[in-house]
């Protein structure tokens, strides 16, 4: 587990080294704080997380030996086209490791390209990326991570004024679809407003959350409707629907703790700091963002529903725009002290977060171990 926790502490280490960089405009009462961009150090730490990714043995990640077993037994058909043809390269060679190079490239590559294109800075982003476990999800999920990182690379056209764009953003699910079917939701992005939710509609419907959360008819319920508009997802799981539509896990009050910090912190957000137009930083990526986040939060409800957590998958990515515009107002703040306590208890929450799911061993992670013989 060691190499999990050197992982975002050289993170900091270098956070730390790194400068606070002032820029000023024509306006000399305008001053904007920046933790200084360092492409050098971007992609160090892009080839290190690759690196870690593509090197790590078969057993580590509970659906990884299921994608080598299709590597195999060269079981792969009828997955989407762009998964197929990366196979059908590593078949060729003969070469799983081809296979696991190819795939978290991709991923990574798309989601860097999204942080160093949007984020206000890179190492905030690179590390929550981290701590937020979006990461480590790509240790399973492989297919659809792919959808997730082209979808989060190119989120600005769809929260651009120019209608041109969500035309643009059309044509990004569509190449996402090769990756994986179900970036066929992610059309809903586009009833999402670009003007924050207000205070008083989130917290009441937090609340609610928090009480539907324990009734799980409810979410059957809810389950029962999806089924009616699936598609596609109806077909592939019509053997067994209760996997994918229905409650297949319970979760508990432990679970749903972080969840409740997570909205705290949301709900703070709406209220402090204010959001400053002077700043060089996409203010309707982070109003999307928050708005997304939101909602995440508030399918929680219905966490169990498998088609959910898919749809989970997409919307927790987010949480890296979030909260590297979000820690980016608060260095500009003018309130340093109320600022400063506000990010200490951020990091403190996804320190804790990281650290748990990892003793939990959520997704099958621990212990990390290098490749194996057979993968090549």
């Amino acid at each position: 587990m060691l190499v999990y926790f050197l992982l975002p502490l050289t993170v900091v280490y270098f956070l730390f080294l790194s400068r606070a960089t002032i820029l000023k405009s024509g306006d000399y009462r305008k001053k904007e704080i920046f933790i200084e961009k360092n492409n050098f150090m971007f992609g160090f730490w892009f080839l290190v997380l690759l690196s870690l990714a593509v090197c790590k043995g078969i057993n580590v990640g509970t659906d990884y030996r299921m994608y080598y077993n299709f590597f195999l037994h060269q079981s792969y058909d009828g997955v989407e086209l762009g998964i197929s043809t990366i196979y059908d390269i590593s078949v060729k060679y003969h070469n799983f490791f081809l296979f696991a190079l190819c795939i978290y490239f991709i991923f990574l590559f798309f989601i860097f390209w999204g942080i160093k294109k949007n984020s206000p800075n890179y190492l905030i982003s690179i590390l929550v990326f981290i701590l937020t476990h979006v990461y480590f999800t790509g240790y399973n999920q492989l297919r659809q991570i792919i959808a997730v990182a082209i979808i989060f690379a190119f989120v600005s056209y769809l929260v651009s004024d120019k209608k041109f764009d969500k035309f643009k953003y059309i044509i990004v699910i569509l190449v996402a679809l090769l990756f994986h079917n179900s970036a066929i939701f992610l059309f809903c992005l586009f009833l999402i407003p670009k003007k924050r939710f207000a205070g008083k509609v989130v917290i009441p419907l937090f609340i609610l959350t928090i009480i539907l959360y324990f009734v799980p008819e409810f979410k059957n319920k809810i389950g029962e409707i999806i089924v009616k508009f699936s598609g596609f997802y109806m077909e592939k799981y019509e053997t067994n629907l209760d996997y994918f539509f229905e409650v297949n896990k319970e979760k508990g009050l432990l679970q749903l703790v972080p969840v409740v910090i997570q909205m705290i912190i949301v709900t703070i957000s709406l209220y402090f700091p204010k959001i400053k137009t002077s700043l060089t930083f996409n203010s309707n990526l982070y109003k999307f963002s928050s708005n997304v986040i939101i909602i995440n939060l508030i399918l929680y409800s219905l966490a169990g529903i498998e088609a959910i957590d898919r749809l989970q998958v997409y919307f927790s990515c987010f949480n890296i725009y979030f909260y590297s515009f979000l820690i980016h107002l608060l260095l500009n703040s003018k309130d340093k002290k109320n600022s400063k306590v506000f990010i200490v208890f951020i990091a403190a929450f996804w320190v804790l977060y990281y650290t748990l799911r990892l003793i939990t061993n959520v997704h099958g992670i621990v212990p990390y171990s290098l490749l194996n013989n057979q993968l090549i």
